[in-house]
């Protein structure tokens, strides 16, 4: 039973080194539900990208493992960098050669070179140590900024979506006065059809041109809609593209020039398309009153306003999931250029360590029981001082090669980082069938199918399941008792 415990211990601290091999308390998703789910969870289960969420007592438990997921995808830079050998080979040579010059002081021209060649190895590992400090500081403070520029771009971004917003928000109201303006256009022949005044005209134009220009007022927020919710999609195209896709996104002063006049000239013709079309269309209605034109005209006009809300919607509902995306990027970058601080503050501690050997190598050298074994001349005492003289130099030369890992790590990391800024340059206006934004006609398309599978399509593949089992069953035991009767009835006749 002892042995049994002893074993069980084992494997409890073996699974507690796999959960953190890096000995940082835990992760980022640290709590106790969170430790308890990613220990009972499977490493393949973890790793799958399919995870489904059936049923809402399980969403919980999936929720928890969908972290325990993303806190591996997190520590996979760091293990990787961890398994591979960080120190190259001009490195491992200099800082072997500072251990095994440090242990042949002693012996070498009787000793005299000890307080020179210990205290020296001790600093040069401790300089190499320092050195990898500085490349991951600096390597950490890269990430640092990149991350900070994506930050600012995604919240450059959600200014222009504010503005897109902004420039919305008066559609609904449009859509909603030229719905009104086409009711009253109808109920104006009902309530006045027996008035005769001077001013029945007016009356009757009045609906129309009320639904006319709200459908011109819907055309130019449209247009200032789709102005803004171009510059939010498009903002950080260039600014984060690497060298060789700038050209895609560059455009000359000309070109520029040109593309401002363009939309200019857009604005106008827009409006003027929502403005001629539904006079003209009411007025060529042959054999028409006038009453009747009028609600022709109101009912063209209020039905421009929903296009035109509809197109807004289409606009900005692209626009806010290029945001998302250049959001998430930013979050992604941002995550990794602190996963990479995190990797780095090991890194003053072990330079501290190499320097605290260094001092404590200078100062044994000086102590005088090292003389005392220096003119003892004997074999052991010559070894005894060796390992004495090279114990703190050796161990500089371990927190230098655990400072390089670390090193290593804040490279990796920042350069993760690097690559995250680099997805806020994707070509989100593209039209191709690799466009990233959301798609809104195929989002609803797809939103359908999933209703139709999971609420209706479903349930009756369960409750036919279900049907044919009942069947099955049911004819069973319709056949069985057919065949006790057909055994048993002659046998009792016989008898």
């Amino acid at each position: 039973s002892r042995r049994r415990q002893r074993k069980l211990k084992q494997k409890e601290k073996k699974d507690r080194n796999a959960e953190d091999p890096r000995g940082e308390g835990g992760g980022v998703f640290n709590s106790a539900e969170f430790n308890e789910v990613a220990k009972k969870a499977d490493k393949s289960k973890l790793k799958r990208s399919d995870l489904e969420v059936s049923s809402y007592d399980r969403r919980e438990e999936q929720v928890w493992t969908a972290l325990a997921n993303l806190e591996l995808d997190m520590q996979l830079l760091d293990n990787l960098a961890g398994q591979k050998p960080q120190l190259s080979a001009l490195e491992l040579v200099l800082l072997s050669s500072s251990v095994a010059a440090a242990a042949s002081g002693p012996w070498i021209l009787g000793g005299k070179l000890t307080e020179f060649l210990a205290p020296a190895a001790a600093a040069f590992s401790a300089a190499l140590g320092i050195g990898a400090e500085y490349v991951g500081r600096v390597a950490v403070a890269d990430g640092k900024e990149v991350a900070a520029s994506t930050i600012g771009c995604a919240s450059e971004a959600e200014g222009f979506l504010a503005n897109a917003e902004r420039a919305k928000a008066i559609t609904p109201l449009c859509v909603g006065v030229g719905a009104t303006a086409t009711t009253f256009s109808l109920l104006v022949p009902v309530l006045l059809g027996s008035v005769e005044s001077s001013i029945m005209t007016e009356v009757y134009l009045a609906c129309p041109l009320i639904s006319v220009l709200s459908a011109a007022v819907c055309s130019l927020a449209l247009e200032d809609t789709k102005v803004f919710a171009k510059r939010a999609t498009s903002v950080g195209n260039r600014r984060f593209a690497k060298s060789g896709l700038v050209g895609r996104t560059w455009l000359s002063a000309g070109e520029q020039i040109t593309g401002k006049s363009d939309n200019y000239r857009r604005k106008w013709r827009t409006f003027c398309l929502s403005v001629l079309p539904a006079p003209i269309l009411g007025a060529v209605v042959p054999g028409a009153s006038l009453a009747t034109k009028s609600i022709i005209v109101a009912a063209l006009a209020a039905a421009q306003s929903a296009y035109f809300l509809a197109e807004c919607e289409y606009s900005l509902a692209r626009a806010t999931d290029a945001v998302a995306l250049k959001a998430r990027s930013a979050a992604v970058c941002d995550t990794y250029a602190n996963q990479g601080a995190r990797s780095a503050a090991i890194l003053p501690f072990t330079s501290a360590l190499s320097g605290l050997c260094a001092a404590a190598t200078a100062a044994i050298v000086e102590l005088p029981f090292l003389e005392t074994l220096s003119v003892a001349g004997t074999l052991s005492s010559l070894a005894s001082e060796m390992v004495i003289v090279s114990f703190f130099p050796a161990f500089s030369t371990l927190f230098a090669a655990a400072a390089s890992v670390s090193k290593a790590r804040c490279e990796v990391q920042a350069e993760a980082a690097v690559q995250a800024a680099s997805t806020l340059a994707l070509e989100y206006t593209s039209d191709d069938d690799d466009d990233p934004i959301l798609r809104p006609f195929r989002g609803v398309t797809e939103l359908i199918r999933l209703t139709y599978t999971s609420s209706i399509l479903e349930p009756c593949q369960q409750l036919w399941r279900r049907f044919r089992i009942s069947i099955g069953y049911s004819w069973n035991k319709v056949k069985n008792a057919f065949r006790w009767s057909k055994d048993n009835f002659p046998q009792s006749r016989h008898s």
